[in-house]
Formats: C-alpha cells, structure tokens, sequence
C-alpha cells in the first residue's frame, strides 16, 4: 500500500526540479498561482498527500503537463518506473539504440564462436 506522504514527498521532489538551471526553485505559492489552488492545499498535499481528490488530479496533471510520469508518483515501488515520460519519439530512438547493439554484439559472439570452433577442430 502506498504510503501517502511518500506521494507528498515525491510531488515536493519534482516542484523542486522545475527550476530552470539559472531560475529560482519554485516556491508551494507559485504551483498554487499555476494550478488554481491554494497556498494551503498545495502544502497539505506536500505534507501528506492530504486534501481533496481534486487537488490532487489537479496537482497530478500539473506535474503531467510538464513531462513527469503520474506512476512515479503515485507506485509505492517506483524503482522501475521513469520519472519523466518518455514520448513515443524516445522510445522509438531508444529501440533503434538497443537494437544496433544487439546486432554489434551478436556479430561478435558470432566471431568469437568461430575463432572457438576452429581452434577445436585444429
């Protein structure tokens, strides 16, 4: 079961990544200014995942909104889940990576099975 105030703590995590590399963090009353909510539900839902069930979709689509993964959030094991979401072009270039280097790499077990073979039989 997940523990709320890991998604509270996860949530805090990413606000704190937002920041552009030479920006300010962002601040609980700056989420709030940009999703509609409160100063108040913004830090409730920090704290402990606490508030409304809209409060927390709206913070939810928020961070969505800006390339994070909900599921990280939101799984109690995140481990083998992405932060951010990987857009189909990603995953494409991705399997295209992946599969260059299988190819690379079963040329050479390929060679080396080979060099393997004829050593045995000479």
């Amino acid at each position: 079961m997940m523990n709320s105030k890991q998604i509270g703590k996860r949530m805090a995590l990413l606000r704190d990544e937002l920041a552009a590399p030479d920006e300010e963090n962002w601040t609980q009353g700056r989420v709030a200014a940009e999703t509609g909510l409160t100063l108040n539900q913004v830090a409730r839902l920090e704290q402990a995942a606490a508030g409304s069930i809209e409060a927390l979709i709206t913070v939810l689509l928020f961070y969505h909104n800006r390339g994070y993964n909900i599921s990280w959030i939101l799984l109690p094991d995140n481990s083998t889940v992405s932060k951010r979401v990987l857009s189909q072009n990603t995953k494409v270039v991705d399997a295209r990576d992946i599969v260059e280097k299988l190819s690379t790499f079963k040329e050479e077990i390929g060679k080396e099975v080979d060099t393997l073979v004829e050593s045995l039989i000479q």
